[in-house]
């Protein structure tokens, strides 16, 4: 994230399904921050590079299909892109 030159505490995130936009959101709109979620997990588990922590939703959850791609972006950049099998 430091690699991105913004601020944790409010990066910009969306997911894409199928090239069409369904969700966006902001880490600054979470109920917890980042640091926070890190510092709790960590009480229980060793967080490993490429480990991925799941926190909920913003609006535009829908179901996914076999076949659709999905896109994920943090502050315009790529992170994640894959094929629902």
């Amino acid at each position: 994230l430091a690699d991105l030159g913004g601020n944790v505490q409010q990066l910009h995130f969306a997911l894409d399904v199928n090239g069409e936009r369904r969700q966006t959101g902001d880490t600054s709109q979470m109920l917890f921050t980042v640091d926070r979620l890190i510092a709790s997990v960590s009480q229980y588990m060793t967080l490993r590079m490429g480990d991925l922590l799941f926190t909920g939703t913003p609006a535009g959850v829908g179901p996914v299909r076999p076949g659709d791609e999905l896109r994920a972006m943090l502050e315009g950049h790529e992170l994640l892109r894959f094929d629902i099998r």
